[in-house]
């Protein structure tokens, strides 16, 4: 049996990154639009294509799932 501080790193990290995986999941355009300045002052936004989009969706999803099975299923091989 693993002692407290092991205990809750094997927890704590798994739902930081599941949180950030949810968040990219949720606000795509917002975590990935780029505001770019030319040399004579104008601005230009960049924003990813709507298929970047959709997989950036997914695999949010997908590390979010993960992330909380090794959360939640590592105490059931690690006692």
């Amino acid at each position: 049996m693993f002692p407290a501080p092991f205990r809750l790193f094997f927890v704590a990290v798994p739902l930081l990154v599941a949180a950030g995986a949810l968040a990219m999941a949720a606000f795509p355009r917002r975590m990935t639009s780029w505001q770019t300045r030319s040399p004579d002052g104008s601005t230009q936004r960049i924003e990813p294509s709507d298929t970047r989009i959709l997989v950036m969706r997914v695999m949010g999803v997908v590390v979010a799932a993960l992330a909380l099975l090794m959360a939640f299923g590592t105490f059931s091989f690690i006692p």
